[in-house]
């Protein structure tokens, strides 16, 4: 891969929201309680979260189930720790290239603050809930000769046609194959064709082989990833669920002041 650096600003379709978050805050701050460039920010935010003892002990528990032997998640259980959150869609074959952009730039952050005495610990959303399977039965990536190559899978003919959470579609045949052949001539290719054949054995649910492929790629850096279809953490979640839906009205009404001011400004 060729690395090149572009300006948000000359990619199609950025929000001039976006825009002005990443080059002229300024224009913004008042939309912001933190300015995300100003590393002192982060400091900021972590004295300002108050996290319940008890919310903190049940999603550790949690976090120590999903994620066995991570020593990681004791550390999450460790009053004042905060979590770097990213997260992604579970996409056939980890997805786009900036699923582990995004999951290396949260582990960079966690260990950032780290040494300046802020104990954190990355945690990846496996966005297992997300019913838009067509939008993760596939991934591009490039042959040796730089030409695009579209791999995908289908989903079950007993599944087709029916709204479910992607993360429980099961592969039935990964194009493992497929892979290999693009994959022949790089450096690393067989290395990394293995890795995904190891992640994604017949059968596999996306939400179960993206989970597999991301430990096996980034392991070493030290991760936590969370599957929010695990019932435990739905019961963690409940209670402040119901207090949203309660505060529904009053939610969507600052929401729409705040859209309104978004469009003004």
């Amino acid at each position: 891969m060729d690395p090149a650096c572009l300006r948000h600003t000359e990619i199609p379709g950025t929000s001039k929201l976006f825009a002005d978050l990443s080059y002229h805050f300024d224009r913004v701050a008042r939309f912001y309680r933190h300015n995300p460039h100003d590393p002192e920010s982060y400091a900021a935010a972590a004295r300002e979260i108050q996290y319940p003892d008890d919310r903190r002990a049940a999603m550790a528990r949690v976090l120590m189930a999903q994620n066995p032997g991570n020593a990681l998640a004791a550390r999450f259980a460790e009053p004042g720790t905060v979590a770097v959150l990213t997260g992604q869609q579970v996409g056939l074959f980890s997805g786009p290239a900036y699923t582990i952009y995004k999951a290396l730039t949260a582990a960079r952050l966690a260990e950032d603050l780290n040494t300046r005495g802020i104990a954190a610990v990355p945690i990846f959303w496996l966005a297992t809930e997300d019913h838009d399977f067509h939008e993760v039965d596939h991934v591009w990536i490039f042959d040796a000769g730089r030409h695009p190559v579209q791999l995908s899978t289908a989903a079950p003919l007993s599944w087709q046609g029916k709204q479910r959470p992607a993360g429980n579609f099961p592969v039935e045949q990964p194009p493992i194959a497929e892979l290999r052949s693009a994959l022949a001539g790089f450096e690393h290719g067989e290395e990394i064709a293995s890795a995904v054949a190891d992640a994604y054995k017949p059968g596999v649910t996306m939400g179960a082989g993206f989970r597999a492929l991301l430990i096996k790629l980034l392991g070493r850096i030290g991760m936590l990833v969370l599957d929010p279809l695990d019932p435990q953490l739905r019961n963690v979640g409940a209670a402040f669920m119901a207090e949203a839906l309660a505060a529904a009205p009053d939610l969507k009404s600052a929401l729409l002041n705040r859209n309104q001011e978004l469009t003004a400004a």
